[in-house]
């Protein structure tokens, strides 16, 4: 009997802020019976490679992925680079200014947690064991390990956000700069999670509108946390401007029950699903 393909297109590892190493993560999807996946690490491209490998190995089809920050209307947005080519130079200078932006603000983080005596740099280094570079989710987890907090939730509503300690804006590109890099790597471009903006239909709308400018060519319908209303609506917007369909959990970790690795709904039939652009 043949396998019905089951695709996740937005999966995280430890190269980031996911908890798995990426042969972890491949060997994870294939329990979870999913056929065809991608690796879209946060501004980093340094796992590729080793999932790959574990994919061939497995007989997983793999993707290579990236999610890269870039503001639209001084709004953070994510948009995923689906089966770009690694070695592109222009993708790699993106990806190297950005990491720049992550390693500025970490330091500016640890400087200003250590204004309200909260010393947590060494926990976070000994954590990232000198994979990547430190995000938010890596401090919330050393406030946690050093008691400030008793859980991530916790941590993420005590500090590092606005207004409390450790929280530090970012001046991220502009959304043109991430489309083009992505698109000069042969990658397809994806408005990652669109309802996580909490936009309404209007604002959505016109931001889809500047993306498909920017060539953004296609948007996820079905996350781990969209819902049928709000697939239906996606699916709306994905036909008026003629994009392509994703699918991605954007899983990071087993203790977030939400974001299961594979855990999404499938397409609806009328849509174009973005890997027949691979």
């Amino acid at each position: 009997m043949i396998q019905e393909p089951k695709y996740d297109l937005h999966s995280h590892s430890y190269y980031s802020d996911g908890s798995l190493s990426p042969t972890e993560l491949v060997l994870k999807a294939t329990e979870r019976g999913i056929t065809h996946l991608a690796l879209t690490d946060h501004d980093t491209l340094d796992g590729l490679g080793e999932a790959s490998r574990a994919a061939d190995k497995l007989g997983l089809n793999f993707i290579n992925g990236v999610e890269l920050s870039c503001t639209w209307e001084k709004l953070l947005i994510h948009v995923v680079g689906l089966n770009v080519d690694p070695s592109n130079k222009i993708l790699q200078r993106a990806i190297k200014s950005n990491k720049q932006r992550r390693e500025s603000r970490a330091e500016s983080m640890y400087e200003d947690l250590e204004q309200n005596d909260i010393d947590i740099r060494e926990t976070v280094i000994r954590n990232l064991k000198g994979r990547g570079v430190p995000t938010r989710p890596h401090f919330a987890d050393a406030l946690v390990e050093h008691g400030f907090a008793k859980d991530k939730k916790q941590a993420f509503k005590r500090y590092l956000v606005k207004g409390k300690p450790g929280y530090i804006p970012m001046l991220w590109p502009d959304l043109n700069e991430i489309a083009k890099a992505i698109t000069s790597a042969g990658g397809v471009a994806v408005l990652a999670h669109p309802m996580r903006y909490k936009l309404t239909r209007t604002k959505l709308s016109l931001l889809i509108k500047d993306m498909v400018a920017a060539g953004v060519k296609g948007i996820e319908i079905c996350t781990a946390s969209t819902d049928k209303q709000q697939i239906k609506m996606l699916s709306d917007l994905a036909q008026k401007f003629r994009l392509v369909a994703s699918v991605g959990s954007d899983f990071h970790s087993e203790t977030q029950p939400w974001a299961k690795l594979g855990q999404t709904e499938p397409l609806p039939k009328e849509l174009t699903p973005v890997w027949n652009l691979f």
